[in-house]
């Protein structure tokens, strides 16, 4: 499978600012994540904790940086969130104790999935000619 770095010009506005924002998200996930558990009501202190919520980030980061440099298009985000959101939400039904910072992390995972399967729907279709308007 070859990878073909897709131009980052050619990226719409909309998700410039998503990428942007993903990777903002990330990075303070992965520098200060006891501060953000901190504002989840029952959700444990522990290095444990600390470290899958760093390992998230460092996620965001990568993804944001890889689609910010073409490497991926925007759109192939949509699996990679969909299926964290997927997880967000066994672990919301399943735990109590992580219930609320699983929602929090649901909503964003969800709202990353979105902007990603909008971004599929607004994408050019690879090998086809783009109408002037």
């Amino acid at each position: 499978m070859e990878l073909v770095a897709h131009s980052p010009r050619a990226r719409k506005p909309a998700t410039a600012a998503t990428t942007a924002v993903r990777v903002a998200w990330g990075a303070v996930l992965t520098v200060c994540p006891a501060a953000v558990l901190r504002r989840c009501p029952r959700a444990p202190a522990s290095t444990a904790a600390d470290t899958v919520v760093r390992l998230l980030g460092a996620r965001h980061v990568v993804q944001g940086l890889a689609t910010a440099a073409g490497v991926v298009p925007a759109a192939w985000t949509v699996v990679p969130d969909g299926l964290h959101a997927a997880t967000m939400a066994g672990l919301a039904l399943g735990s109590e104790r992580w219930r609320t910072a699983a929602c929090v992390d649901l909503a964003v995972a969800s709202a990353f999935a979105a902007a990603g399967l909008r971004a599929t729907r607004t994408a050019p279709a690879a090998g086809r000619p783009q109408h002037q308007r």
